[in-house]
This record gives C-alpha cells, structure tokens and sequence, in this order.
C-alpha cells in the first residue's frame, strides 16, 4: 500500500524550494563559494551527458566537463541573460562535443550561448536521444534537493530512501531489510516514517 506522501510529492515540493538559475550566477559573481560549489553540482550530471550520449568517452567527457565550468569561471561576467545559464552551458558543452568530434583543437563560442545558422546546423549533428535538456535539468535538480535533503536525515532513513528511490533499478523491501537488519515486514512502516521526515525537511 502506498504512503500518502509519494516519491513525486517529495520531487513537486523540492522544486518549489530550488534556486533560479540567475540566483546562482549573481552570487557567483559576487564571489560566493557556496554559490559555485551549488551551481556545480546542479548541471555537471547535466553537462556531461552531452559528449557522452555524442558518443565520447568518460575521459574525453570529464575534460568537456572541466572546460565548460572553467569557459563558464572566465565569462559569467559576460553572459547577458543569467536566466539562460542552462541553455548557455548545454550549448557550450555541444560546441566543445563537436570540437573534438572535427579533431580541432578549438571551437569558439560566444559569451551568451547563441548560435549562429551555420552553428546550429553544426550542433544537429551530435546525437540526441535523450529527454529535452530542461526536462532532464528538473529531473537532476529535482534530485539534488531530495540528495540535499537526505543528509539531514538518521542513517537508517537515508539508507531505506536511497535504496528504494535513489538506487538505479530500486531495491526490493527483503534487500533494504538486510542491509539495515530488520524484518521485511518493517520496512514499509519505516519507510513511511523516513517520507514524513524528508518532506518535513523540505517544507522548511
């Protein structure tokens, strides 16, 4: 029987509470740590799935990964509409997809992230079969809070929630009980439990 406090409740409520986008990229420019570690952890799932499903290796996507952020550390002074920070970094990760793909050792972008013709019809070529880039942002920001919140949670909860929801395929009831040694029959009450904890969490 399912709680009444679902997986999606936890994910529309973590949404409601994120940070814009523009909110990040002002305080970066401010100079705050926090602020960067945040916008960070925010899109690098995001950015590193560009090389990789273009069909790049890890090592060739760590190094996109790390040019982004480093073009992005340059030029966040530069970019006109912080709102657009995504769409910006999604299209700096293509170009610097495609560089490698061409064999050239550089591929110039602008500092707002537009494209011209030519570089549109460039950035077709690189495969995508994956969800539109700001339904996989909400999924992997989504996830971050959820993660974010977690922490403030006992071991025992975070483990029951991390197996059953955070996991990739989702662990059984007879798994998560073995790892936190009780009996199978106590996880769904625990479970409910640990979602009424999390959402308190994300209600503040």
């Amino acid at each position: 029987m399912k709680d009444h406090i679902s997986e999606k409740d936890i994910k529309l409520k973590a949404s409601r509470l994120q940070k814009t986008d523009a909110d990040l990229l002002l305080a970066c420019r401010r100079g705050e740590q926090t602020a960067w570690d945040e916008l960070v952890e925010r899109f690098q799932r995001l950015v590193s799935t560009v090389p990789r499903r273009a069909g790049l290796s890890e090592e060739q996507a760590a190094d996109i990964f790390q040019e982004v952020f480093l073009t992005l550390f340059q030029k966040m002074d530069e970019i006109e509409q912080p709102d657009k920070l995504r769409s910006w970094l999604v299209t700096t990760a293509k170009f610097k997809t495609w560089n490698i793909i061409r064999g050239e050792k550089e591929f110039t972008t602008t500092s707002t992230g537009d494209t011209g013709e030519d570089e549109v019809d460039i950035l077709s070529l690189i495969p995508d079969d994956s969800p539109l880039a700001d339904k996989k942002l909400i999924e992997l920001e989504e996830q971050h809070l959820v993660r974010t919140a977690l922490k403030e949670l006992e071991e025992r909860c975070r483990t029951i929630l991390s197996m059953l929801y955070l996991s990739d395929e989702g662990a059984s009831y007879a798994e998560v009980a073995k790892v936190v040694n009780v009996s199978e029959t106590s996880i769904s009450p625990l479970r409910a439990r640990c979602l009424k904890k999390l959402s308190q969490i994300l209600e503040k």
